[in-house]
């Protein structure tokens, strides 16, 4: 069984294990064999949290096959899963398993979210495997940089001040801009450059809609109309958000908003669809016991409103995406249909549904990650306005999802546009001003 009682760990631990997961989000754009070399620790605590939060909800596992699939999806080999990784989350308490005679899973029980959730859990397996001090020095910068935007010498100084050396610190910021987490932005007041990341907006520690308002009329109207869209309407779409393109391009560059995108090429058709949500989703996350740093809730949003959008009419198209979640959420499952066979297999490699044939060609959506399908409910309901229920019908889709991109990935694909970027540059800058506070006054830079 599972160990009870363990003591929360620290605001700054849980700063630490939020900071390893974003950078599991980034790792698939980290290219460079030096640098990843160089934070393998990092990485490999990153891909361990990610098949833990995979099989969180499965509770007993005895199938060898389904935990070597999952592991695959988290880019784990199957040498690495049972000499590194298996090991590691038992050793946090994360999991307990056990081998049969040819090293082959026997059985696997486990403990995600119920002997700390899935941040404090990273931060033990981090600890466990012992990171060097420059990989100590990349999460401080990291975690740094989302708190506030700060001068470069300001935020070598930060992390100095956590019992690392001015070398150490150097490094790991070397390694946050090489990985491209943080950002710099020159500015000319300071004469310097300022380091921040794009999570910087979803601490809560500056609101941004009373933050944007401040601001000179010009940045003002355009960011703030962007901005509360995001927030009032989860999941809404690009088009739903409107403005200027290049504005909203720059705003998902240094993460004002979040993008996620789906896309399907099926029936010869290449379809895709781009939702926005606010960065201060993740302001619960200490309290949630699946981190939203996985974007699990955004991948069954924009998976479900997918189905609404995309499906054409007469093929098969959601047509009660409320009613569909919450009938799955009340009975645990929906079904039996042909399409669920084939249309939900993102949401099945991420462990928040699962697929049961019934052997006749149609299969039943069975509940998994109750948790992230009952937030989806809710950012569904704001993002439709509380639609009425409506038809109960089994969700169908006629443009199988096949690829999600992620908010990490979407940043990375987005050209910088030099009159917008002036724009949420100087917005960055401004911030920099508003959150000196917390450096002064607020525990997040304390030692």
């Amino acid at each position: 069984m599972a160990k009870s009682g363990y003591a929360s760990p620290d605001p700054a631990q849980r700063r630490l294990g939020r900071a390893v997961l974003f950078l599991q989000q980034q790792a698939p754009m980290i290219t460079d064999a030096v640098v990843r070399a160089s934070i393998g620790t990092l990485l490999l605590a990153g891909q361990a949290m990610d098949l833990a939060s995979r099989l969180k909800g499965f509770q007993r596992i005895s199938s060898a096959e389904l935990l070597r699939q999952f592991a695959l999806q988290s880019g784990v080999s199957e040498r690495d899963l049972i000499s590194h990784v298996l090991p590691v989350l038992k050793q946090a308490d994360v999991i307990d398993y056990s081998l049969d005679s040819d090293r082959r899973l026997a059985h696997l029980e486990e403990f995600v979210g119920l002997t700390g959730n899935v941040i404090a859990q990273t931060f033990r397996v981090l600890d466990v495997l012992g990171p060097t001090n420059e990989e100590l020095a990349l999460l401080q910068s990291i975690e740094i940089a989302s708190w506030a935007p700060l001068a470069m010498t300001q935020h070598l100084d930060q992390i100095v001040r956590r019992g690392l050396s001015e070398a150490e610190a150097e490094k790991g910021v070397n390694y946050s801009l090489a990985v491209g987490i943080n950002r710099r932005i020159y500015s000319r007041d300071l004469n310097e450059q300022v380091i921040f990341n794009p999570h910087v907006w979803g601490t809560g520690q500056v609101q941004i809609a009373s933050f944007l308002r401040a601001l000179p009329p010009n940045e003002r109207d355009s960011l703030l109309g962007i901005c509360e869209v995001a927030t009032k309407r989860p999941g809404a779409t690009l088009e739903r958000v409107g403005g200027d393109s290049a504005l909203v391009a720059s705003a998902r560059k240094v993460g004002l908003i979040q993008a996620a995108t789906v896309k399907s090429s099926a029936s010869g058709r290449n379809l895709s669809q781009t939702y926005v949500f606010s960065p201060l989703i993740q302001t619960e996350d200490d309290q949630a016991t699946t981190t939203e740093a996985l974007h699990l809730r955004k991948l069954f949003l924009a998976h479900i409103l997918f189905g609404q959008e995309m499906a054409q009419l007469g093929f098969g198209r959601i047509h009660s995406p409320v009613a569909i979640v919450r009938k799955l959420l009340n009975t645990g499952a929906v079904g039996p249909a042909t399409n669920i066979a084939t249309d939900y297999h993102m949401l099945e490699a991420h462990g928040v549904v699962r697929v049961e044939e019934t052997g006749s060609g149609k299969a039943f959506l069975k509940l998994i990650k109750e948790d992230i399908v009952r937030d989806g409910l809710d950012w569904l309901n704001a993002s439709l306005g509380n639609a009425p229920e409506g038809s109960t019908d089994v969700p169908k889709l006629e443009h199988v999802p096949g690829i999600f991109v992620n908010p990490e990935r979407d940043r990375s694909q987005l050209p910088d546009d030099a009159a917008s970027h002036e724009i949420v540059s100087s917005a960055v800058l401004e911030l920099r001003k508003e959150a000196q506070r917390a450096v002064r006054h607020q525990s997040p830079f304390g030692r």
